[in-house]
Protein backbone atom coordinates (compact mmCIF):
# COMPACT_ATOMS: atom_id res chain seq x y z
CA UNK A 1 0.00 0.00 0.00
CA UNK A 2 1.52 3.75 -1.24
CA UNK A 3 1.97 6.23 1.35
CA UNK A 4 0.62 9.80 0.80
CA UNK A 5 3.93 11.70 1.97
CA UNK A 6 6.77 12.27 0.71
CA UNK A 7 9.66 10.15 2.56
CA UNK A 8 12.42 11.95 0.58
CA UNK A 9 12.23 16.00 0.13
CA UNK A 10 15.09 17.31 -2.35
CA UNK A 11 17.27 20.04 -0.49
CA UNK A 12 16.86 22.06 -4.11
CA UNK A 13 13.31 22.30 -4.27
CA UNK A 14 13.14 25.75 -2.31
CA UNK A 15 15.36 27.02 -4.08
CA UNK A 16 15.52 30.44 -6.21
CA UNK A 17 15.09 28.91 -10.02
CA UNK A 18 17.41 30.60 -12.23
CA UNK A 19 15.89 33.30 -14.15
CA UNK A 20 18.85 34.56 -16.71
CA UNK A 21 22.29 34.54 -17.47
CA UNK A 22 22.97 32.29 -13.79
CA UNK A 23 21.34 34.66 -11.75
CA UNK A 24 18.11 34.35 -9.64
CA UNK A 25 14.68 36.91 -9.75
CA UNK A 26 16.18 39.03 -7.13
CA UNK A 27 20.07 39.26 -8.75
CA UNK A 28 18.78 40.42 -12.00
CA UNK A 29 16.14 43.06 -10.34
CA UNK A 30 19.41 43.72 -8.05
CA UNK A 31 21.81 44.13 -11.10
CA UNK A 32 18.89 45.87 -13.24
CA UNK A 33 18.55 48.51 -10.65
CA UNK A 34 22.18 49.05 -9.95
CA UNK A 35 22.33 49.25 -13.70
CA UNK A 36 19.69 52.07 -14.21
CA UNK A 37 21.23 54.26 -11.59
CA UNK A 38 24.34 53.99 -13.48
CA UNK A 39 22.91 55.22 -16.25
CA UNK A 40 20.87 58.02 -15.05
CA UNK A 41 24.31 59.92 -14.32
CA UNK A 42 25.33 60.30 -18.50
CA UNK A 43 21.48 60.47 -19.09
CA UNK A 44 21.56 63.63 -17.23
CA UNK A 45 24.30 64.45 -18.96
CA UNK A 46 23.10 63.58 -22.51
CA UNK A 47 19.92 65.36 -21.29
CA UNK A 48 21.04 68.56 -21.85
CA UNK A 49 22.27 68.02 -25.29
CA UNK A 50 19.18 65.87 -26.81
CA UNK A 51 16.59 66.51 -24.84
CA UNK A 52 15.32 65.36 -21.34
CA UNK A 53 14.25 61.61 -23.23
CA UNK A 54 17.95 60.93 -22.71
CA UNK A 55 17.33 60.50 -18.73
CA UNK A 56 15.47 57.06 -19.18
CA UNK A 57 17.02 56.14 -22.46
CA UNK A 58 20.58 56.03 -21.05
CA UNK A 59 19.05 54.22 -17.30
CA UNK A 60 17.55 51.29 -19.51
CA UNK A 61 20.81 50.76 -21.86
CA UNK A 62 22.57 50.84 -18.47
CA UNK A 63 20.45 48.25 -16.68
CA UNK A 64 20.10 46.25 -20.00
CA UNK A 65 24.24 46.24 -19.76
CA UNK A 66 24.58 45.55 -16.08
CA UNK A 67 22.13 42.55 -16.11
CA UNK A 68 24.24 40.98 -19.43
CA UNK A 69 27.72 41.79 -18.71
CA UNK A 70 27.44 41.72 -15.03
CA UNK A 71 25.26 37.87 -15.00
CA UNK A 72 28.76 36.10 -16.35
CA UNK A 73 30.33 38.54 -13.93
CA UNK A 74 28.09 37.21 -11.03
CA UNK A 75 28.37 33.59 -12.29
CA UNK A 76 32.00 33.73 -12.13
CA UNK A 77 31.88 34.78 -8.26
CA UNK A 78 28.84 32.86 -7.04
CA UNK A 79 30.12 29.51 -8.21
CA UNK A 80 30.82 27.01 -5.31
CA UNK A 81 29.13 29.76 -2.94
CA UNK A 82 25.78 29.47 -0.85
CA UNK A 83 22.89 31.12 -2.37
CA UNK A 84 23.06 34.20 0.23
CA UNK A 85 26.30 34.89 -0.86
CA UNK A 86 25.81 38.01 -2.97
CA UNK A 87 23.28 39.31 0.02
CA UNK A 88 25.87 38.56 2.35
CA UNK A 89 28.72 40.07 0.90
CA UNK A 90 26.76 43.70 0.22
CA UNK A 91 25.52 43.95 3.83
CA UNK A 92 29.39 43.27 4.42
CA UNK A 93 30.63 45.90 2.07
CA UNK A 94 27.80 48.42 3.72
CA UNK A 95 28.69 47.33 7.43
CA UNK A 96 32.53 48.33 6.50
CA UNK A 97 31.93 51.69 5.01
CA UNK A 98 29.85 52.52 8.11
CA UNK A 99 26.29 52.16 6.39
CA UNK A 100 25.02 49.38 8.41
CA UNK A 101 25.90 47.71 12.13
CA UNK A 102 29.02 46.33 12.35
CA UNK A 103 28.45 44.27 15.29
CA UNK A 104 26.97 41.75 13.19
CA UNK A 105 29.95 41.31 11.17
CA UNK A 106 33.74 40.80 12.07
CA UNK A 107 35.27 44.04 10.09
CA UNK A 108 38.98 43.77 11.89
CA UNK A 109 41.38 41.18 11.92
CA UNK A 110 44.26 40.84 14.57
CA UNK A 111 47.03 38.60 15.99
CA UNK A 112 45.77 37.17 19.59
CA UNK A 113 48.11 35.11 21.81
CA UNK A 114 47.38 32.81 24.48
CA UNK A 115 48.47 32.99 28.20
CA UNK A 116 49.99 29.63 27.33
CA UNK A 117 51.86 30.67 24.36
CA UNK A 118 53.56 33.62 26.28
CA UNK A 119 54.39 31.44 29.30
CA UNK A 120 56.16 29.16 27.29
CA UNK A 121 58.07 31.69 25.23
CA UNK A 122 59.40 32.99 29.31
CA UNK A 123 60.25 29.57 30.02
CA UNK A 124 62.15 29.35 26.64
CA UNK A 125 64.01 33.01 27.69
CA UNK A 126 64.97 31.39 30.76
CA UNK A 127 67.00 28.82 29.74
CA UNK A 128 70.73 28.85 29.30
CA UNK A 129 71.79 29.36 25.29
CA UNK A 130 73.47 26.42 25.20
CA UNK A 131 69.97 24.46 25.30
CA UNK A 132 67.98 26.42 22.80
CA UNK A 133 70.84 26.19 20.10
CA UNK A 134 70.00 23.42 18.03
CA UNK A 135 71.39 19.99 17.81
CA UNK A 136 73.58 18.85 15.34
CA UNK A 137 71.43 16.38 13.28
CA UNK A 138 75.04 14.02 13.04
CA UNK A 139 75.46 11.12 15.11
CA UNK A 140 78.54 11.66 17.31
CA UNK A 141 80.34 8.61 18.48
CA UNK A 142 81.25 8.43 22.48
CA UNK A 143 84.80 7.82 23.50
CA UNK A 144 84.74 4.79 26.22
CA UNK A 145 87.96 5.50 28.39
CA UNK A 146 89.76 2.54 29.46
CA UNK A 147 89.52 1.47 25.70
CA UNK A 148 92.80 0.21 23.65
CA UNK A 149 92.22 2.13 20.98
Amino acid sequence: MATSTITFLPSRLNQAPVVFRGMTGREVALAAGTGFAMGLIPGTVAAFAFGIAMVPTCGALGAGAVVWFGGGVLRRLRRGRPETWLYRRIAWSLALRGFASRHRFITQSAIYGTRRYASMRAKRRAQPASSTQFQSTQPTQKIRKGSGS
